[in-house]
C-alpha cells in the first residue's frame, strides 16, 4: 500500500508519500501553468517509477479552480433564470470595499448578460408554485443560448432552495434535448437563500466544470493506466478531502483547496506540541496564506470572495497578500521601492532561476544576501545562478539610486511589512491579540521570514513544522475525508422548534449518508457535526451555534435561546431582551477521521548524526555583514539548541534564526524559534 499527496502550487507542484515500509518521502517538480495535469504526472513518474501499481490512494490539492477564475480562464458558461431576474449578477450588492473610492467599478461577472436567459416559472418564498414552468419557452432559450456557444448552463431559479422542482425539471428536459451539455442547478450548489449569492456561487459551479472535469478525467485516466488501484481524493476549501466524484458535481469546493490543507496540518502539528492557539504563515511562490486557529479549531466561513465575487461554499478563513519567494521588485511612480503582487511565477521564475527571467523577485535578493545557498538549492537538483540575481537587482538599485544589497535588503523589508498587514487582519482587526499566538511558518519562504514577521507582531514563537516546503501535501495525508451540508428553512424559535429542528437534521443525515454510501464509507464510520444559524428576527445576518442534539432533547427551546444570546454577546457585545429569534440555516458536517498518523511516522525519525552537520559562513543581515553557522536540519537531534544569527537548510526550506532568537529541535523534528529575554 502507498498513499502519494499532491500539491499544485503557483511555483511548484509538492508531492510526499508514506510507502508501505511506514517511511515518509517527498519530492518537488516545477509547476507547469499551462497544463497542471503535467506536472502532476512528471513529479509521479520521477517519485515513483515502476513502484505506481502500488499507489493505493491519492490526496490532490490544486490551483486549477482558482488560476480560472483569477485569470478568466473558465469556459463559455449560460445562465437560465426566472423571468424578471436577468440582471441579477449585474447589479449585485450595494456594498463596496471602500466607501471612499469615487471610482470603484464592481467585478465583472463571468456570464455577459448576453448569455443570461429568461425561462417563465414562480414559486414563493415557501416554495409553493405560483406559475408553472413554460417548457417550451425553456427549450428555445437554452437553444439560443447553446446557439451562441455556451459550454455549461447553470440554471438558479427563485426560491428553488425552498423546492427543486422546478430546477430538476427543467435539467430532465434540457438533458434530452442537449445530452452533452452540462447543466448545474442552484439547488444542488447552494440551497440557501440570497438569490445574488446563490447565483453566483451556481454560475461559478458552472464556469468551471467543463474545466475541472477534463482536468480530473486526464488524472484518473493516468492513475487507471499507471495505477489502476488508486482512488482519487481531492481537498476541499472547507478542509477535508472527498472523492474526486464527488467535486465534478460541485467543483467550486476545489477553490483554494491547497491552502486549506496547510491550516489542517499546523492543527494537526500544534495539538502534537501543544499549541492550540496559532497563526498559519504559508508563504509560497506566489502569495502569502494566513489563517487564525483559537481552541484548535479555525475558523470555517460559508462564503468567499474570489476576485470580488462571492461564493457560497464552506471555507477555512483564510487571508492573503500577493508576497512570495518569486514576488516582483519595482520602482513606484512615487518613486519608492514595492514588491508584489506581480510574480516571476513558474516561468520564467526568479532571475536566479536560470530561465530567462529579468526582473528581480524576492528569491534573488535572498541569493544576494546570502540566505538562501545556490549550490543547495532544492536539494542541489537545481543550482541557482548568483550573478543572474545581482544582475536584475542591479538595474532595480539603479533605478533607486541605491547600493544592490541594500536593494535586495529593501525588497525582503518591505515584503515583510505587506505580510505583517496581512497577519494583522486575522488578528488585532478581528480583536484577538497576537501576543497569546505562536506562528507556524512554512511553505518554501514562509521559514525565512517567520521569526521577521512575529518580530513586528511581538509574537515570541514561531514553529518551523517538518517539511515546511511541502507542508500543504502533508496536510492532505492527515486531513479527514468531509462534506460540509447546507440549506435553508426559515422558522420562528417556539416551543416546537426542537422537534421541527431534529427532523430536518435527520433528513439532512440520511442524504449525506446515502451520498458517502456511495464513496464506499458506511454510516458507523462517520462522525458528525451540527450547527444553526439564527437571528433577532428583523436582523439582516445570522449567526452560527454549534448544536448539541442531545442538550437539544433535554432542554428544549431554552437551549437554543440561551445558545443564540451567548454567541450574539460573545460576537458583538450585546444580546437584545427578547426571544423573538428565527431559525435560518441548517450546516451538517459529516466526517471520516483520517487513518493514517503520519505525524507518528515523523516522531518516530531515523537516528541522525552523532554530530550535526554545521558549516560556518556570512551573510549580509540588517545592513551588516554577519558569519553565522548553515546547519542541515536532517542531521539535528531532538532537543539541539541553537541561538541566531542561524541558517537551517533543508532541500525545500530555509529558516533563519535572527539575532536575539533560540531554536530548539521538537517533536518530530518541528524547530521551534523563541525571543530570548532581554537582559
Amino acid at each position: 500500500m502507498l498513499k502519494m499527496a499532491v500539491e499544485v502550487g503557483g511555483t511548484f507542484t509538492d508531492l510526499m508519500w508514506i510507502g508501505g515500509e511506514g517511511v515518509v518521502r517527498t519530492h518537488k517538480v516545477p509547476t507547469t501553468p499551462f497544463d497542471p495535469s503535467g506536472g502532476v504526472v512528471q513529479g509521479l513518474e520521477e517519485a515513483l517509477g515502476n513502484q505506481m501499481p502500488a499507489m493505493t490512494e491519492m490526496f490532490h490539492g490544486s490551483t486549477i479552480a482558482t488560476n480560472a477564475v483569477l485569470e478568466r480562464k473558465g469556459c463559455r458558461a449560460g445562465l437560465l433564470t426566472t423571468k424578471g431576474f436577468r440582471d441579477l449578477l449585474a447589479i449585485q450588492r450595494q456594498t463596496r470595499p471602500n466607501v471612499y473610492a469615487i471610482s470603484f467599478e464592481k467585478p465583472k461577472p463571468l456570464v455577459p448578460l448576453s448569455l443570461i436567459g429568461e425561462v417563465t416559472e414562480r414559486l414563493d418564498v415557501n416554495g409553493r408554485l405560483l406559475a408553472p414552468l413554460d417548457e417550451e419557452e425553456l427549450v428555445e432559450t437554452a437553444a439560443i443560448l447553446v446557439a451562441r456557444g455556451i459550454e455549461s448552463l447553470a440554471i438558479c431559479f427563485l426560491h428553488s432552495y425552498q423546492s427543486s422542482v422546478h430546477e430538476e425539471a427543467a435539467r430532465t428536459i434540457l438533458s434530452r434535448r442537449f445530452p452533452n451539455l452540462p447543466v448545474v442547478l442552484s439547488s444542488e450548489v447552494l440551497p440557501t437563500f440570497r438569490e445574488y449569492e446563490r447565483t453566483s456561487t451556481t454560475v461559478t459551479a458552472a464556469y468551471l466544470a467543463p474545466l475541472v472535469n477534463r482536468y480530473l478525467g486526464n488524472l484518473e485516466a493516468y492513475l487507471k493506466e499507471r495505477a489502476s488501484r488508486a482512488l482519487l481524493f481531492i481537498m476541499q476549501s472547507s478542509g477535508g478531502v472527498v472523492p474526486s466524484e464527488g467535486v465534478r458535481t460541485r467543483p467550486v469546493d476545489m477553490l483554494q483547496s491547497g491552502p486549506a490543507a496547510g491550516v489542517i496540518a499546523s492543527i494537526r502539528v500544534g495539538k502534537l506540541l501543544g499549541d492550540e492557539n496559532l497563526i498559519s504563515l504559508d508563504v509560497g511562490g506566489t502569495s502569502t496564506d494566513v489563517s487564525l486557529v483559537t481552541g484548535g479549531a479555525a475558523d470555517v466561513v460559508s462564503e468567499k470572495e474570489i476576485d470580488g465575487l462571492p461564493v457560497g461554499m464552506p471555507s477555512v478563513d483564510i487571508v492573503n497578500v500577493g508576497a512570495g519567494g518569486g514576488s516582483l521588485g519595482y520602482v513606484d511612480p512615487g518613486g519608492m521601492l514595492q514588491v508584489g503582487p506581480q510574480s516571476a511565477g513558474a516561468r520564467p521564475g526568479p532571475a536566479c532561476y536560470g530561465h530567462g527571467g529579468t526582473e528581480p523577485a524576492i528569491t534573488d535578493a535572498l541569493v544576494h544576501l546570502g540566505w538562501i545557498r545556490p549550490r543547495g538549492f532544492l536539494g542541489g537538483r537545481r543550482p541557482l545562478h548568483p550573478e543572474r540575481a545581482d544582475e536584475a537587482l542591479g538595474k532595480l538599485a539603479r533605478a533607486l539610486g541605491q547600493p544592490v544589497s541594500a536593494t535586495a535588503q529593501g525588497m525582503i523589508d518591505v515584503a515583510v511589512a505587506h505580510i505583517d498587514r496581512c497577519m494583522r487582519l486575522v488578528s488585532v482587526q478581528r480583536g484577538y491579540d497576537p501576543k497569546g499566538y505562536v506562528v507556524y511558518a512554512y511553505g518554501g519562504m514562509g521559514p525565512v521570514v517567520g521569526a521577521l514577521v512575529a518580530q513586528e507582531l511581538r509574537v515570541e514563537r514561531v514553529v518551523v513544522p517538518p517539511h515546511p516546503g511541502l507542508f500543504s501535501a502533508m496536510g492532505l495525508l492527515v486531513s479527514d475525508l468531509k462534506r460540509v451540508y447546507r440549506m435553508t428553512s426559515f422558522a420562528p424559535v417556539t416551543t416546537e422548534s426542537p422537534t421541527l429542528v431534529a427532523e430536518t437534521f435527520a433528513r439532512m443525515r440520511a442524504a449525506a449518508e446515502r451520498e458517502f454510501l456511495g464513496h464506499g464509507y458506511g454510516p458507523e464510520r462517520i462522525q458528525w457535526e451540527r450547527s444553526l444559524e439564527m437571528r433577532y428576527r428583523g436582523q439582516g445576518f445570522e449567526l452560527s451555534i454549534a448544536l448539541d442534539l442531545d442538550r437539544l432533547a433535554a432542554e428544549g427551546r431554552r437551549y437554543l435561546d440561551r445558545s443564540f444570546h451567548e454567541t450574539h454577546r460573545a460576537r458583538y457585545g450585546t444580546a437584545a431582551p427578547t426571544d423573538d429569534i428565527e431559525l435560518v440555516n441548517y450546516g451538517l458536517t459529516a466526517r471520516v477521521p483520517a487513518e493514517w498518523d503520519i505525524l507518528g511516522l515523523l516522531t518516530r525519525r531515523p537516528a541522525v548524526e552523532r554530530r550535526p552537520r554545521l558549516e560556518m559562513g556570512s551573510v549580509l543581515f540588517g545592513g551588516e555583514r554577519l558569519s553565522c553557522p548553515f546547519v542541515w536540519r536532517d542531521s539535528l537531534p531532538e532537543g539541539y539548541t541553537t541561538t541566531g544569527l542561524a541558517i537551517v537548510e533543508e532541500p525545500t526550506a530555509t529558516a533563519v534564526v535572527p539575532p536575539g532568537w533560540r531554536m530548539t529541535v521538537g517533536a518530530a523534528g518541528a524547530l521551534i524559534l523563541e525571543k530570548e529575554a532581554r537582559p
